[in-house]
């Protein structure tokens, strides 16, 4: 028998395939074998008959192949396979992209199982796109509920499914940190018995339960997170800000429009916060362009005028830089403020009516002089590299973040114990079921209402050829004298799904349908250097075209942007494109931004949501609904799931676990007769996350 904590090499009876599995995974224990989740399941005791198959569902079919052919692809470098399949009720078309090898493997008669989703062409009638397939024949297959492990190198899926089948067979011990009364309440199976169903299940119910288990320790260790952050936090205490209401008053008249009541309102609420001995923990949550950098900046100009340093930290360089150059436009009309930017690369100060760069040492000694507003990415992480009179905290984009990364600047201890006050900023709108669980220890504001003079951006979804469309608007753009953005998910041309690369589309844009126009790249793996070159070329206007990688989607702000181009636009959320939508439309300017694709069926129709609306909040919502069985919403530590088993429709998960944690803090602030959770929420607050 196994248990959580053996080595691997207790183990019996591993074949060669099997041992290299466990290398390509890096396993060490049991624990860490079994910790590897399934990453969706296939029913193949529950087959459909095609002719019941319906448009838009998910499906497993029993069929055989009828014909296969390889077909020349409408685009270079896509291949296509068109085949028929047919059981005692129908026949069925299937299309798979850039999978020449199937020709080998499915021939006319066999019998095999598919899975996916049914659609629907006018040309070609109802058709499956890129199905799963295994073969009738296999023994772990046939009339069973087979796990779909997500695979590394050259790991087969049936190798992974008789590992672990092995190994949760002979499984007797799986410690269990939860208090059984916790469990036992919310009638959830033991982890022995979570395990056991979640990688060798008898039915689609017993994967439903396990998960659901493994959700609740998910959202339960998270909870315990926040909360011991924010017990460390309360305990120390914060410096009050005193509201200044004539200083509030010159702020608000000097700005060169008008604060909506929305982000009044969100001001008002943190100057009430940080009047107090208890440390502000505010969430301000603001759909794309909403504003919600103005109210940073007036939070930290109260802060300043009271006395004390203020710094607000970005994800990225080019955030850090955008918010340095727009709260100096904000806080330059009234008394001199001393601000300095501090990033990896980049260490300036302004101050006395001076610019000056600075060394890595006289950035740490003017830091250390204290009262100064400092705008920074992870460097202001980095030893004595925070003001030691730091009373506000803000950080931008922090779902971008780790729990630690966040927390680190609010429960930094200045000289005399105090901790700074907490103000956390979103543009990705988050549903309230959501909040429960991401963000339930801090207080929120919604900023909904967009500043005047903002039009909508017009939306449109193309397929295949229809992107001539989009070029000959950007051409349009361009001779009116505005800029374009045509954004790429890779760098690099090894994407075996045909996946448009940074640097490929710029060659192929740049002779074809874009010849002549000035054509700029940017991506991650640009030095920071080589970044501000192009961006600074891109907003100076020497440059027409940007063809970029995600970089570009926050913080960036060129007005006469008016028009992005997004390619394999399937492949992000809509909560992401609706963010990088948001680099354009930032002036008076009529914007566009079209959402460009190879995929038709619910692909398809996932991206015409962004057609319909541009409430980041409904559209949060629709991303809610559409992707409830996936990951929540893609809020993830980096490198790893945050929530691997958590769904975004656990709501009632979410509640008992904030309840059970409220509870459990109550009884034992500090946890101490909890070591094991101690030591589970201490590891999560030091997750690190890196962009």
């Amino acid at each position: 028998m196994l248990n959580w904590m053996d080595s691997i090499a207790a183990i019996p009876d591993l074949n060669a395939a099997q041992k290299r599995a466990i290398r390509a995974y890096g396993a060490r224990t049991v624990g860490d074998l079994i910790r590897i989740l399934p990453r969706r399941y296939d029913d193949y005791s529950r087959c459909t008959p095609i002719s019941r198959s319906k448009i838009g569902e998910p499906v497993t079919l029993r069929v055989f192949v009828q014909e296969i052919k390889r077909m020349p692809g409408f685009r270079r470098r896509i291949t296509m396979i068109r085949g028929k399949v047919k059981d005692a009720s129908g026949t069925l078309n299937v299309i798979w992209f850039n999978q020449p090898w199937l020709i080998e493997h499915l021939k006319t008669g066999r019998e095999i199982f598919l899975s996916g989703t049914v659609t629907f062409r006018p040309k070609f009638g109802k058709q499956m796109s890129n199905p799963i397939w295994e073969s009738a024949d296999d023994p772990l297959i046939a009339g069973s509920v087979a796990p779909v492990y997500p695979l590394t190198g050259s790991v087969a899926q049936k190798t992974m499914r008789e590992l672990m089948a092995s190994v949760v067979d002979q499984l007797e011990e799986v410690p269990d940190p939860i208090p059984a009364s916790i469990v036992s309440s919310l009638a959830l199976p033991g982890r022995v018995q979570a395990y056991q169903w979640t990688h060798r299940p008898k039915s689609m119910e017993e994967t439903d339960v396990a998960r659901r288990r493994l959700a609740f320790d998910e959202f339960f260790a998270y909870r315990l997170a926040l909360g011991s952050a924010k017990e460390e936090a309360n305990s120390a205490g914060a410096p009050r800000i005193s509201f200044d209401e004539a200083f509030a008053r010159a702020f608000v008249d000097r700005l060169p429009f008008p604060l909506t009541d929305d982000q009044k309102r969100a001001a008002w609420a943190s100057f009430k916060d940080m009047d107090r001995s208890v440390p502000m923990r505010r969430l301000i949550q603001g759909d794309v362009g909403s504003g919600k950098t103005v109210v940073a900046a007036f939070v930290m100009a109260m802060t300043y005028r009271s006395g004390h340093s203020a710094v607000i930290m970005a994800p990225t360089e080019v955030l850090a830089k955008q918010h340095a150059v727009t709260i100096r436009r904000f806080l330059a009309s009234g008394d001199p403020v001393s601000i300095m930017l501090l990033t990896s690369s980049e260490k300036r100060v302004w101050e006395g009516g001076e610019e000056k760069r600075l060394s890595p040492i006289e950035a740490r000694e003017r830091v250390q002089a204290g009262r100064v507003v400092v705008v920074g990415t992870h460097a202001l992480l980095v030893r004595d590299m925070l003001p030691p009179d730091t009373a506000l905290a803000v950080v931008d984009e922090q779902h971008r973040f780790g729990v630690s990364q966040r927390e680190a600047l609010s429960v930094a201890k200045r000289p005399d114990g105090l901790v700074p006050h907490l103000l956390s900023m979103t543009a990705t709108p988050i549903p309230r079921s959501l909040a429960l669980t991401l963000y339930g220890d801090l207080d929120m504001s919604l900023i909904r209402t967009k500043p005047n003079g903002r039009r909508p951006i017009a939306t449109r979804v193309l397929m295949g050829e229809e992107r001539e469309i989009c070029y000959e608007a950007i051409r349009g753009e361009i001779q009116k004298g505005h800029r374009a953005f045509v954004v790429c998910p890779l760098i690099d041309e090894s994407d075996v799904l045909g996946v448009k690369s940074v640097t490929e589309e710029a060659k192929r844009l740049a002779s074809g349908p874009l010849k002549g126009l000035r054509i700029g790249i940017l991506h991650g793996k640009m030095s920071p250097r080589d970044k501000d070159g192009v961006m600074g070329e891109f907003s100076e206007g020497l440059l027409d075209v940007l063809i970029s990688t995600t970089v570009i989607e926050v913080g960036v702000d060129v007005p006469e942007a008016t028009i992005m181009a997004i390619e394999g636009a399937e492949r992000f959320g809509l909560a992401q494109l609706h963010q990088l939508r948001g680099r354009v439309g930032r002036s008076e300017r009529a914007s566009s931004c079209y959402l460009l694709t190879d995929n038709d069926g619910p692909s398809f129709e996932r991206l015409q949501v962004l057609q319909q609306t541009d409430d980041g909040f409904v559209i949060a919502e629709e991303d809610l609904k559409r992707r409830g069985e996936g990951n929540l919403l893609g809020m993830q530590q980096s490198g790893a799931a945050l929530f691997k088993s958590g769904r975004a429709t656990d709501t009632d998960l979410m509640i008992a676990a904030r309840d059970a944690a409220n509870t459990l803090f109550e009884q034992n602030a500090e946890l101490a007769d909890y070591p094991e959770l101690r030591a589970i929420a201490k590891d999560i607050r030091e997750t690190s996350h890196q962009e």
